[in-house]
């Protein structure tokens, strides 16, 4: 099963981390062992006409955890866990999750983590997956209608910004970020970093030569990429948008030079899919030969398959995005909401991201995730931090912006 069908997104500093076993400078634990079986669950996920809809799933993880399932049993947990069993006695669903990961990842890898540790919340966790879009759109016309039904929503930070500035999430600090060595720049306003959406262009050999792979980003404005790129629509400011958004910071637009590159890349006709899943499909499929993708996805594809036809195109350097959780103001279960944060960014928590094939915020968790990239490979982030974003500033002419080039 696919895990993630959507990336994430998220100015650019100048400075290039070069990463090996860490990233940003961040610590973390690795465990050993463990496993489970995954009780029923609802899991919702959109469909091609882009509703939502629901499975109840039931059974064993395919993935046994590498990790161990050892309880981050601080007093913080246990202060929250209490609340939070308190709230959701009684109640045939006790909290709804809004995502942009694939739907059937709450019942294959943090379920069976998270049931494990808070046994009495099983089968009461309503996991809805939604394209990044779809996401945003939600959450807002919710809010908006005082008809608020997500209590906590996760995914690449740039699409869940306008959902911030409305209003539309609690101002809320975990706890547990204080002893999980968190840097400042990772807790926002509203939301915690639970893992960084690694960024690269991808092909398809069968249908690409060697010789005609690109060398740079500004490759895939050349007329010879006409009808064989395919990306998830940048209006959604998701994962393509963090890959241009930091191109724009690095070539400057002074001239017009990235509103013609953006315009070249247009002129060849993409396939603009709504999610980066959908992306990777294409070029795995032939119905393009270049696509966006991200690591996690990446990842996925070729464990499911090790002979897939998908490489990772080797241009340096690779942007990262952040990950995020946030709550919902006006959420129906907040003490459970605030469990279920607090628990995604603890040791058990990061170690079901890993299981997920999303690289974990805590590094040292899924160092070999990264043995899937390039070799001597660098990682630079999309965004800066919040404050001095100019995307995050206005995101709403930046989604214009690319909607009016790329007309979707």
């Amino acid at each position: 099963m696919r895990r993630s069908r959507t990336g994430v997104s998220t100015t650019v500093a100048a400075v290039v981390l070069v990463v090996a076993f860490a990233i940003a400078g961040i610590g973390g634990y690795f465990l050993v062992g463990g496993g489970g079986t995954a009780p029923t669950v609802t899991s919702t996920s959109t469909t091609s006409s882009g509703t939502a809809s629901s499975v109840t799933s039931s059974g064993t993880s395919s993935t046994q955890p590498s990790t161990s399932t050892a309880f981050n049993d601080t007093a913080i947990m246990k202060g929250l866990a209490t609340a939070a069993q308190a709230e959701c006695a009684q109640q045939a669903t006790c909290i709804t999750i809004y995502t942009t990961q694939d739907a059937g990842n709450w019942v294959q890898f943090y379920g069976p983590l998270f049931y494990q540790q808070y046994p009495w919340a099983q089968g009461k966790v309503n996991y809805v997956s939604l394209s990044a879009a779809d996401e945003t759109t939600r959450l807002l016309s919710e809010f908006k209608a005082h008809n608020v039904q997500a209590d906590l929503s996760t995914g690449t930070l740039a699409p869940l910004i306008p959902v911030y500035q409305a209003g539309g999430f609690m101002n809320y600090t975990s706890p547990e970020a204080s002893v999980m060595n968190y840097k400042a720049d990772d807790v926002g306003p509203a939301w915690v970093v639970t893992n960084l959406a690694v960024v690269h262009m991808v092909y398809n050999p069968n249908f690409l030569s060697a010789d005609q792979v690109p060398k740079s980003w500004s490759d895939l404005a050349n007329p010879i990429y006409k009808n064989k790129i395919a990306f998830q629509s940048a209006t959604a400011l998701s994962i393509t948008t963090a890959e241009f958004y930091y191109l724009y910071t690095v070539m400057g637009n002074s001239s017009g030079q990235w509103t013609n590159l953006m315009n070249g890349i247009a002129a060849n006709h993409p396939l603009l899919p709504s999610t980066a899943g959908n992306a990777e499909s294409d070029v795995l499929n032939g119905q393009a030969a270049i696509g966006i993708d991200v690591l996690d996805s990446y990842v996925t594809a070729l464990k499911g398959s090790p002979t897939a036809p998908l490489k990772i195109v080797d241009i340096e350097p690779l942007v990262y995005t952040p990950g995020v959780v946030a709550i919902t103001a006006g959420a129906q279960h907040p003490a459970m909401a605030k469990l279920v944060e607090a628990w995604l960014i603890s040791p058990p928590g990061q170690t079901a991201t890993y299981e997920t094939n999303h690289l974990p915020y805590q590094s040292s968790i899924g160092t070999d995730l990264l043995s899937y990239l390039p070799p001597d490979y660098k990682l630079v982030p999309a965004y800066s931090t919040y404050s001095n974003t100019q995307l995050f500033q206005d995101t709403g002419a930046w989604s214009d912006t690319f909607f009016t080039i790329f007309g979707h």
